[in-house]
């Protein structure tokens, strides 16, 4: 993923479209599909890989796959998506992925490319399914073809290998943080978000929040930054993500003494260091609540 700063005429820094780089692949019906490639640890070839048939609750869970000497979650997306599933011999490539600190092989029917697209080029799409964060086009035999990309948080959810976020919000039902300065939030996961507002609910802060990084550094633009006591940003998101965001705030001297906390699930080593160097104050894997309110309250003090 590219990101950048221009100046203006005036010396100011300003955003500049940045590049996303996407793993794009086909389902078993052939639909299109994608996933940040900063999620991505490798490409499998399945009849490479032994496959335990593991007894499960979840249909989506196709067994458990050994790569790198290290058992690994395998997740049928057909079944997740409301589609057919295949024989495991039907699907070519498995994605072996980390994000929200969890590693899981993705079954796919076949890859298509790695392609980038500008945060411009993404459509917000979450208000016809949880299970869609972004849609894009690509161009495959010289045909612009619809590519989805999907939501890795409800996945994890929904195969259950993420913790119970509504028991570790409860634990703060009498938490009242003594700061009122406001916190600026920048989440496009529907899904994400219910869990941040319902924290930040819980422990009565002051706080905005938007679908896309854009529309927050419009706000950051627009406000009385003494008012401003931190800023909270996902990575992946249309518009503006959250390497722009970052950036924007770090490397402009008017905003830069304010607080930026990731909240991704864009865990890998990688993805932090980038955080690092750009200066992000803080880095917190998504649904890590106990961490959040900790470095919130720090950076708030």
């Amino acid at each position: 993923m590219l990101s950048s700063l221009d100046k203006n005429k005036n010396g100011n820094k300003v955003l500049k479209n940045v590049i996303q780089q996407f793993a794009v692949f086909y389902t078993g019906d052939d639909s299109v599909y994608a996933i940040n490639i900063a999620k991505v640890k490798a490409f499998i070839i399945t009849s490479d890989v032994s496959i335990n048939d593991t007894p499960s609750d979840s249909d989506v869970i196709a067994g458990i796959a050994t790569i790198r000497g290290e058992p690994i979650t395998l997740v049928n997306l057909d079944v997740w998506l409301g589609n057919k599933a295949r024989d495991i011999s039907e699907y070519k490539l498995i994605v072996y992925c980390e994000f929200s600190n969890k590693k899981v092989g993705l079954l796919v029917k076949d890859m298509v490319n790695i392609i980038e697209k500008a945060t411009n080029e993404l459509r917000y799409s979450e208000e016809r399914t949880s299970k869609v964060t972004n849609t894009t086009y690509v161009d495959i035999e010289k045909e612009p073809i619809l590519c989805t990309v999907f939501n890795a948080e409800q996945l994890l959810q929904d195969i259950g290998l993420e913790k119970n976020v509504t028991k570790e919000i409860q634990k703060y039902e009498n938490v009242v943080l003594e700061s009122k300065k406001k916190i600026l939030v920048a989440e496009d996961s529907a899904i994400a978000r219910s869990v941040i507002i319902d924290f930040l609910e819980k422990i009565k802060a002051n706080y905005e929040i938007y679908n896309d990084g854009k529309s927050l550094i419009n706000r950051v633009e627009n406000i009385n930054l003494d008012d401003v006591g931190v800023i909270i940003s996902d990575i992946e998101m249309p518009g503006a993500d959250g390497y722009e965001v970052a950036s924007f705030i770090k490397q402009n001297s008017k905003y830069s003494n304010i607080p930026v906390i990731i909240n991704s699930s864009m865990t890998t080593n990688a993805v932090k260091s980038r955080m690092a160097q750009i200066g992000v104050d803080s880095f917190v894997g998504k649904t890590d609540i106990d961490r959040l309110y900790t470095v919130i309250k720090n950076h708030l003090e």
